[in-house]
């Protein structure tokens, strides 16, 4: 009988009340709170079942199990942590699904570039100066500054959860961006790409041509400054076009947000919202206002895959920002760091001709800063309502 037809048979338990099963891959396991776990072979079920006992407390509670005296956390060790609570936050809705992955993703570039399996005491300064110097390869300065946020976070709940016994010294050379790179970055990109602002005439261009609900989002986006993430995100319970205004708090800031509506942003939205809209796949997306016609959020992913099998390169792009790739396209425009969210730069370098800062700070969705933000305990619709004219004035004044 070939050897491979030769089933291995599942050991009985030592005692009735082993807490663990024999599981066909030659180890013993439990389920514990919906995943299952291994602890060691059958030939010593003493030695699984410590191991079990070692972990049993933390487990049950949904808690990461420290790793044993002799063993020493690695780069992976750190990183899976680090995850494991961001991840428990995103399905709670204290961060978005984006930004976990971002997470994921920049732990695994970083795992990738200094070892997965070196200890994590073994890092030395130049490690990370090694990798940021890296980054610049790659990446804008926002990008960098993201990941360093991402990496030093990680390191640090290594040490607050006591995975690690010590703070990561990352030496000096391992910081965010400075004001002097940020600017110096941003002035040749603009010199490269011109600045992330559309003209009143590309604007009523975009808006004839995109359709819904395309079009509303796009009037949102110069109306009010709306981004990406502010159209994907909109509830019904937000707006009132009644009254044609967006009240609530913006998600991402947990700052109030007061937008005044232009009588044609009210009606694309009565388009958007009375029209044939879809039924959303999953019943807690009903109340949003934007749903793409598969019924899903306008926030989704779209992952578009490029090169050879041997080197696939993926990159993920948001759906409104592809849908608005389009339309661009269309029209000529298309040319690089002129997407969606150029229209909030547009709206707030128009706005600022106002002068109000406060409203236009309101409007955005940001904080009142300084003091301010501490005592001005209202600011008037008036005054949000004459920030908005003045952008329509800008829009659609022909001359």
């Amino acid at each position: 009988m070939p050897v491979s037809s030769i089933k291995k048979i599942k050991p009985s338990k030592p005692f009735p009340t082993f807490p663990l099963t024999a599981h066909p891959n030659g180890q013993w396991c439990k389920k514990v709170r919906g995943t299952v776990r291994f602890f060691g072979v059958w030939t010593d079920p003493q030695s699984a079942l410590e191991e079990y006992n070692r972990q049993a407390a933390d487990l049950h509670a949904g808690r990461v199990p420290k790793l044993r005296f002799s063993e020493k956390p690695t780069v992976k060790d750190v990183a899976n942590g680090y995850l494991a609570a961001q991840k428990a936050k995103a399905e709670r809705g204290l961060i978005s699904p984006h930004w976990f992955d971002d997470c994921t993703r920049t732990l695994k570039d970083f795992a990738a570039e200094v070892g997965k399996d070196r200890p994590w005491d073994d890092l030395r300064p130049e490690d990370f100066a090694q990798y940021r110097l890296s980054l610049y390869d790659r990446y804008g300065t926002c990008t960098i500054d993201r990941y360093i946020t991402v990496i030093r976070g990680a390191f640090k709940h290594g040490f607050d959860t006591e995975l690690m016994d010590q703070p990561m010294k990352f030496g000096g050379q391992f910081n965010k961006p400075s004001k002097k790179e940020q600017r110096i970055s941003r002035t040749e990109r603009e010199r490269e790409n011109g600045k992330r602002l559309f003209e009143p005439r590309q604007i009523r261009q975009l808006l004839e041509v995109a359709s819904q609900p395309l079009r509303a989002m796009i009037l949102l986006g110069i109306n009010g400054g709306f981004g990406n993430t502010d159209c994907a995100e909109l509830r019904q319970s937000a707006v009132n076009l009644k009254r044609g205004i967006i009240d609530y708090p913006r998600p991402k800031t947990a700052v109030q947000r007061v937008v005044p509506l232009w009588p044609e942003t009210v009606k694309a939205l009565h388009e958007v919202l009375d029209g044939d809209r879809p039924r959303a796949k999953v019943p807690e997306n009903e109340s949003l206002v934007f749903l793409t016609t598969h019924g899903n959020p306008w926030k989704q992913s779209l992952l578009h895959s490029t090169g050879d099998a041997m080197s696939p390169k993926v990159r993920r792009v948001e759906a409104i920002s592809a849908e608005f790739a389009k339309v661009l396209d269309e029209l000529k425009m298309d040319r690089k760091g002129l997407g969606f969210y150029a229209l909030r730069h547009t709206f707030r370098t128009w706005a600022d001709e106002v002068s109000d800062q406060h409203a236009i700070h309101l409007i955005m969705g940001h904080a009142i800063p300084g003091m301010s933000g501490v005592y001005v305990e209202r600011v008037d619709t008036k005054r949000m309502r004459a920030v908005v004219d003045h952008v329509r004035k800008r829009l659609f004044s022909r001359r």
